[in-house]
């Protein structure tokens, strides 16, 4: 008489943690063939985050199912990406600001700007989250915690024509005038006084009248 007996095979499932974290729960464990594990948590860091297992699956808890053969695998961590915040800074006619657009800052982190009028324009106001900082040519954020908004406005240069009169004479017209970048004044006159003649204007000019042009 000779009998032969038979056993359910068994397999060994082990849980690895890499850099950045650790495993949370049995491992490793003792299955039966077709069987199934009990769970187990890849648990990241501070400031990691857990990314996938060494198999690619990216099930987390992990429980191994209808098991045929030896598990090994192993938990892969990352460095969390910082918070970030957005700052979005616009600038209007007339000049500009760097950066611009909307702005990606990491939590903490400073983020200065530069407002630039083009030619001919001056800066009239500078908000920062709606309030007035005013006519400044550059502003920093710092330790940005929070999303923010910026914005530069512009304004056309303006420039005094100031028309005087020296001895034996007046001037007809406005003066001082105020007039904007590139464009002129009213036209004003030299009136000599009785037994006088007007000879020139001291910057050599010698209309009369006079209108300055493209100021």
């Amino acid at each position: 008489t000779i009998s032969a007996s038979f056993a359910l095979k068994t397999y060994a499932l082990t849980y690895l943690a890499g850099t950045g974290g650790s495993i949370s729960g049995t491992t490793p464990q003792t299955v039966t063939h077709g069987s199934s594990g009990s769970a187990v948590t890849a648990v990241p860091d501070t400031d990691y985050q857990f990314v996938r297992w060494s198999d690619g699956r990216t099930t987390n808890p992990r429980t191994d199912t209808n098991v045929t053969a030896n598990v090994t695998v192993t938990a892969e961590f990352a460095l969390e990406a910082p918070p970030t915040h957005t700052i979005t800074a616009s600038a209007g006619t007339g000049g500009s600001i760097t950066p611009s657009g909307a702005v990606s800052v990491v939590s903490g982190a400073n983020q200065s700007f530069t407002i630039a009028p083009a030619t001919g324009y001056q800066v009239a106001d500078v908000l920062v989250d709606g309030d007035s900082v005013g006519p400044v040519t550059s502003h920093t954020f710092t330790n940005v915690t929070a999303d923010h908004t910026i914005s530069a406005s512009f304004a056309l240069k303006t420039y005094t024509l100031t028309y005087l009169a020296g001895t034996g004479g007046s001037i007809s017209g406005t003066t001082p005038q105020s007039v904007t970048h590139g464009s002129s004044g009213s036209a004003v006159t030299a009136v000599p006084d009785t037994d006088y003649q007007f000879v020139d204007w001291s910057d050599g000019l010698t209309d009369n009248p006079r209108t300055d042009t493209n100021v």
